[in-house]
């Protein structure tokens, strides 16, 4: 069982990670948050240095069983944790199944040195000054459990064993446990949201955030797309709905809102484009968000105009989840990446649907690009006529592709364009893409629609107003080496400091829980705009 179990519960903006045992973890926290300190420490070391009331999230993967004195261990573990800090670890079952039929045909497997159930598990910790909160299972069942459940249902029904219990124990190679030095139980909220646009933007806007808020306590999330279970909740937990770019129907959907609201669901519109692209949703008398308690977005000239619908409107910018390494100068994921180092200059443009943005610096690009000729190459993804209309032979094609693919090709390119014309809806872009390439190693040329409120000019990047700065820019990108290195050194460093979703990623959970305390108020408003889905 590799360590990566517990990877996806680790506090993604922790200050002070330790980690018990291994060193596995290192590498793949600091691309979340190269901002946290990372140590490591060795079991037989009785006093590590680590200072009380320090640490954020203790890792003690597989080793506590492995442990002389585990509980004496868990005790001094507790007094270096903050308040609020966690301990996350991995502990086999000794009642799986498989362990349980070798103990009865006498074959005993060799053991760790300490066997926890699932209940000393918690009474070890509780010794400890610590809560579990979470014990989950990892399931190993194979075809024959089925037939196992069987043979034992005589003797646990004798012996007054529940056997759901028996089936949920048994079919667990291990647990794996989360628990908190805070006393007090986290508020458990569940977040779920139905994806109606699952290709490009959930990523960014959904499957990250949502990644991230399930590190923290009490939260769980849980997305479907083009459908949702509403009995996916427990009865414990604090409910959240988010429609991902759905175009609801007036008055085809006021059966589903209303079915929500008598399920007691905070309901959220999330929209990261201008709804004016699509005229369903004025047909629709923008039910998409009149019809909600709520509505997030990307950008604050999109949140202005969605609290004409909705007054309760939150922006949560788009972030860089994770941080490729910086390594001299080059910065890459693999070692299977090309490298920037052979000479010629790759220029990068990948997007959908900008031939009005491309069209008024095609001729200029034309122009320097033939001025370097055999020094300069362009990788163009996604759009065909883009392509096409280079005036070079130097040039690659990919299709749309997987977001790794994509971001293998801009790590590979010195240069990113980013035009964008002065549009109403081009206005109401976020600024993600500038994200990718300085997170990515390339320099970028970018217009100033925006893109002028994040690029810092003649740091981070550069920005052009006209052509005649397109071509000069463009020119002393290509021949000035040093100045590209250090735009793109600048603009990661920028994103490390201040965008990345390990940083921000919070700001949810405490909206979703402040908006659920607010749930009277926001039902009266609803009433006030939809007063259908009060209906009887």
């Amino acid at each position: 069982m590799t360590n990566n179990q517990l990877w996806p519960f680790i506090p993604a903006d922790a200050k002070l990670l330790v980690e018990l045992g291994d060193s596995s973890t290192k590498e793949h926290y600091q691309r979340i948050n190269p901002q946290g300190k990372y140590i490591s420490i060795n079991a037989e070391d009785p006093n590590p240095d680590i200072s009380p009331s320090s640490v954020d999230c203790l890792l003690c993967n597989d080793a506590l069983s492995h442990l002389p004195q585990p509980g004496v261990f868990l005790e001094q573990a507790a007094t270096w944790l903050q308040p609020e800090g966690q301990v996350l670890a991995r502990v086999a079952n000794p009642q799986h199944w498989h362990r349980i039929v070798h103990l009865l045909r006498g074959n005993w497997e060799n053991n760790p040195i300490h066997q926890f159930t699932r209940n000393s598990i918690k009474d070890l910790f509780a010794a400890a000054g610590l809560r579990v909160y979470e014990i989950q299972t990892i399931d190993s069942k194979g075809e024959e459990f089925p037939e196992f459940l069987r043979l034992m249902a005589p003797t646990i029904q004798a012996l007054g064993i529940d056997s759901a219990t028996f089936a949920t124990q048994t079919g667990a190679t291990e647990y794996l446990i989360r628990a908190t030095k805070s006393p007090t139980p986290p508020r458990r909220l569940f977040i779920q949201t139905i994806l109606m646009a699952p290709t490009g933007c959930d990523r960014v806007r959904v499957i990250e955030p949502d990644t991230f808020s399930a590190t923290i306590p009490g939260v769980r999330t849980f997305s479907e797309v083009k459908s949702a279970d509403l009995k996916a909740g427990l009865p414990n937990e604090e409910k959240v709905f988010i429609w991902q770019r759905t175009i609801l129907s007036y008055p085809d959907s006021i059966p589903q809102l209303k079915q929500l609201l008598q399920r007691d669901y905070l309901i959220v519109a999330e929209i990261d484009d201008d709804p004016l692209r699509r005229r369903e949703y004025e047909e629709n008398n923008f039910l998409s968000y009149r019809g909600c308690h709520c509505v997030q977005t990307s950008t604050a000239p999109l949140a202005a105009y969605l609290r004409q619908h909705n007054p309760n409107v939150a922006v949560f910018p788009n972030q860089l989840a994770y941080l490729p390494r910086f390594v001299v100068g080059v910065i890459r994921e693999s070692p299977l990446q090309p490298q920037k180092n052979d000479g010629v200059i790759t220029i990068f443009f990948g997007a959908l649907n900008r031939e009005n943005d491309w069209q008024p610096i095609m001729a200029s690009l034309n122009k320097i690009l033939s001025q370097h000729q055999g020094r300069v190459r362009c990788q163009v993804i996604h759009d065909r006529r883009f392509f096409d209309a280079l005036a070079i032979p130097a040039k690659e094609f990919t299709p749309f592709c997987p977001y790794e693919r994509y971001l293998e090709i801009l790590a590979s390119c010195d240069i990113a364009l980013l035009p964008l014309a002065e549009t109403r809806i081009n206005s109401m872009k976020s600024d993600l893409k500038f994200l990718e390439c300085a997170g990515h190693g390339a320099a970028v040329l970018a217009s100033p629609t925006v893109y002028e409120q994040s690029v810092i000019t003649g740091e981070t990047g550069l920005i052009y107003h006209n052509t005649t700065e397109f071509e000069s820019m463009l020119n002393q990108l290509i021949t000035d080496g040093e100045m590209r290195q250090r735009l793109a050194t600048n603009a990661y460093h920028w994103v490390a400091q201040n965008r990345l979703l390990c940083q921000h990623y919070r700001q949810r959970r405490d909206w979703y829980l402040q908006m659920r305390d607010q749930l009277p108020r926001l039902n009266q408003e609803l009433r006030s705009r939809v007063p259908e889905l009060f209906d009887n």
